[in-house]
């Protein structure tokens, strides 16, 4: 299993969580991975929260030193968090406005970890001599 699978097993596991409405592992170049599935029924405003992702990286980057952990958007019925991994990749959940933050902050940095050590890992070559 590639590093994509890995990372979407994790966000289709963080998807499980009632007030998870859609996750995605943004990237700086605005790719990144994405579940297939997601609870949020309004995909006009998914796909602006898709569209901007990009525009989040700059502000990453200026405090990432500083060790930046959440960025959230609050927008009427909607919360946008944004948990940076490392300056490239950031975890991203929509969350409804009055989820409960504590039982979402754990759950938000538990993925990041599990996205992390994926991230980080070495994939192994393996070499054949003849």
């Amino acid at each position: 299993m590639g590093k994509k699978e890995e990372a979407l097993v994790v966000l289709n596991d963080l998807l499980q969580l009632d007030d998870v409405l859609a996750c995605m592992l943004a990237r700086k170049d605005l790719g990144g991975v994405v579940p297939d599935k997601m609870k949020l029924k309004d995909t006009s405003f998914w796909n602006i929260v898709k569209e901007s992702t990009g525009q989040v990286f700059p502000i990453i980057e200026k405090f990432f030193l500083y060790k930046v952990e959440r960025i959230n958007l609050e927008l009427g019925e909607y919360m946008i968090i944004f948990a940076p991994i490392t300056q490239t990749y950031s975890l991203m959940a929509i969350i409804p406005s009055l989820a409960n933050m504590g039982l979402i902050d754990v759950e938000i940095e538990n993925t990041k970890r599990k996205i992390k050590v994926i991230l980080d890992r070495k994939d192994e070559v393996v070499s054949s001599t003849v």
